[in-house]
């Protein structure tokens, strides 16, 4: 199992380092465009739409990395109050809940994109984008997103069957201020010659 984890978690990364250079070019593109408008008074607008499907891609590309690292975003403010195994059964709630939502959100992409392709929609501006495109690499993240989702809940729900709560926590809990502290402090441990 380690070298299937291994090679989703490389290509979770992956994903969402490609999803972060696309926000960078959408960011440039746009900087340009305004220059351009501002000192040469060309109407040049296609940040706009690039801009818009930077985000939906690179958003979506990122879903998996980010679970994988547990920084989505939860509010535990009820969950730390409760006993060990009130908090498994949460997590494990979480991450089935959110393979649920990864399969809804699937299906309704896959939806848009094939009606897209059928129509042959194109966007309506100079670009004329064929909709399929965007939507399609859309459709990509967030269904890695759902088959990562579901592997991690396979996963949990293994470690729990085995009695290891230990790993169930270190795949669906939230991180704590003592998980954050270790990840940041982790690199200076490690340097030569640091104190400990």
């Amino acid at each position: 199992m380690p070298g299937i984890a291994g090679l989703i978690a490389g290509i979770s990364l992956a994903m969402s380092r490609v999803g972060g250079l696309f926000l960078l070019v959408a960011a440039m593109l746009i900087s340009i465009e305004i220059l351009i408008r501002k000192f040469l008074f060309l109407p040049f607008n296609i940040g706009t739409e690039l801009s818009t499907y930077a985000l939906a891609v690179g958003a979506s590309w990122s879903f998996a990395y980010a679970l994988l690292q547990r920084a989505h975003v939860r509010i535990d403010v009820l969950r730390g109050r409760l006993p060990a195994s009130a908090r498994t059964f949460l997590d494990l709630l979480a991450l089935v809940s959110l393979v649920v939502f990864g399969l809804i959100l699937s299906w309704h992409v896959w939806g848009t994109v094939a009606t897209s392709w059928k129509l042959g929609a194109r966007e309506n501006t100079p670009l004329a984008t064929p909709l399929v495109i965007p939507q399609f690499m859309w459709l990509l993240g967030i269904a890695w997103f759902t088959l990562v989702a579901g592997i991690e809940t396979a996963r949990a729900i293994g470690a729990l069957v085995r009695g290891d709560r230990a790993m169930v926590h270190r795949i669906a809990a939230p991180l704590g201020v003592e998980d954050e502290l270790g990840t940041v402090l982790a690199p200076a441990a490690a340097r030569p010659g640091s104190a400990g």
